[in-house]
């Protein structure tokens, strides 16, 4: 993989599909008026740390190259979501 310095926030999956349950039975919205709204933990962390967490956590084989391979050209180094902006 990269050196994994880029920031993501990664959220459980479980997570966002309960949002999108919730969203369902939402009476504040009206037919055909859009409402977008982040979603994500709050808690940005490194794409290595997240490597590192998850391996340790469930004992893999083999070890993480980090540095193997470049960065992509143009690579976003930090995509996190803004929540401070939520209601």
């Amino acid at each position: 993989m990269t050196l994994g310095e880029q920031v993501r926030d990664f959220i459980p999956v479980e997570q966002v599909a309960d949002a999108f349950v919730c969203a369902l039975t939402r009476t504040d919205l009206s037919p055909g008026q859009a409402k977008v709204e982040n979603l994500g933990t709050g808690q940005p962390q490194k794409v290595r740390e997240f490597a590192e967490f998850w391996w340790k956590r469930w004992n893999a084989p083999g070890k993480l190259l980090f540095g193997s391979i470049p960065y992509r050209q143009n690579e976003i180094m930090r995509y996190v979501p803004e929540l401070s902006l939520q209601k």
